[in-house]
């Protein structure tokens, strides 16, 4: 029997939006096309990065611009995804031996090629390699028009274990992640000492955010700063058991991941039962298998509806 594993769409029909990251809106971004970590494309032979879009084709060097590229070579058939650069290796490209690369809504632009951050430097005030949001969005006074003279070089992304150390303590900055995305409240009022009415800074509080009424608009009211992304060591740590809830009630955080995408099934007291899985099953793991089916002239087994997915929240991504 010959084996086809399909690709799930969950709901989702897959866009490319454009393959572009001019106008990506992380906020949006529901596990349309894959994350592909820095690691991964310079490890992969194939692998070629054009201005943040991972595509499979040959090329004399591995970051190009559109301008670079024949343009017939961009299409559906040579997407892999998008380059996806986590906050530790933002850090590392300074400007000082690596290209000058900053953060803003999510977007990581390289201005290497900018007169203003001449030697990964801004006026004296900012160095490349940081996240900077507030600063060009709220205190800029060109805001984020002079982007447009930059190329976006990827998706700013944070681990679990990353986020961790944004606690708003000892003057580090307070990031939060919900619904996959994370969040900069380090200029809210309403945290104090690491703290939002109790919610600790340096977490993700999808749960405990649709516990309260009106929180989840008020996410539109802080910074979107980039995308939650787990593995198998992050994942199997909200297994129900280890990871409590910042409630009242004692209540430990339970995800899975289908599909790369990782979805909050706490206090889903039948989410074994909607996703047609033995009740020894648990949380913390990769279910995907169960959704695949393996296709000889007929589906031979029984496997669960993906729409069942959408009744659950996604709270993160896996980055290949």
């Amino acid at each position: 029997m010959k084996k086809i594993i399909l690709f799930l769409v969950i709901f989702l029909s897959v866009v490319i939006l454009a393959q572009d990251l001019t106008n990506f809106d992380i906020t949006q971004f529901k596990g349309q096309f894959p994350l592909i970590s820095l690691q991964r494309l310079m490890e992969t032979d194939e692998f070629v990065s054009v201005e943040g879009v991972v595509y499979r084709i040959k090329a004399p060097k591995k970051f190009l611009t559109r301008a670079e590229v024949d343009p017939k070579l961009l299409n559906d058939s040579t997407f892999v995804g998008f380059l996806a650069i986590n906050i530790d290796e933002l850090k590392t490209h300074d400007g000082k031996g690596k290209p000058a690369l900053v953060a803003v809504n999510g977007i990581v632009y390289d201005v290497s090629t900018s007169a203003r951050w001449r030697n990964g430097v801004h006026q004296n005030r900012h160095s490349a390699g940081e996240e900077l949001t507030h600063d060009i969005v709220k205190l800029s006074p060109h805001g984020t028009r002079l982007l447009s003279r930059v190329k976006p070089f990827g998706v700013l992304v944070f681990r679990v274990e990353q986020l961790a150390r944004f606690n708003g303590r000892n003057k580090s900055k307070a990031y939060v992640a919900a619904f996959g995305v994370v969040y900069d409240m380090t200029n809210s009022k309403t945290v104090k000492d690491g703290e939002h009415y109790g919610y600790p800074m340096g977490n993700e509080l999808t749960y405990e955010i649709k516990q309260r009424p009106g929180h989840v608009e008020l996410l539109k009211r802080v910074p979107a700063i980039g995308l939650l992304v787990f593995d198998e060591v992050s994942l199997s740590k909200f297994d129900g058991k280890t990871i409590r809830a910042s409630v009242q009630k004692q209540v430990h955080k339970a995800f899975i991941m289908v599909a790369d995408r990782v979805y909050d099934v706490t206090d889903v007291t039948d989410w074994r039962e909607k996703l047609g899985l033995n009740e020894d099953e648990h949380p913390g793991r990769d279910y995907t298998i169960h959704f695949e089916c393996e296709l000889g002239e007929t589906c031979s087994h029984e496997h669960p509806d993906p729409a069942i997915l959408k009744e659950f929240s996604i709270v993160g991504f896996r980055m290949l």
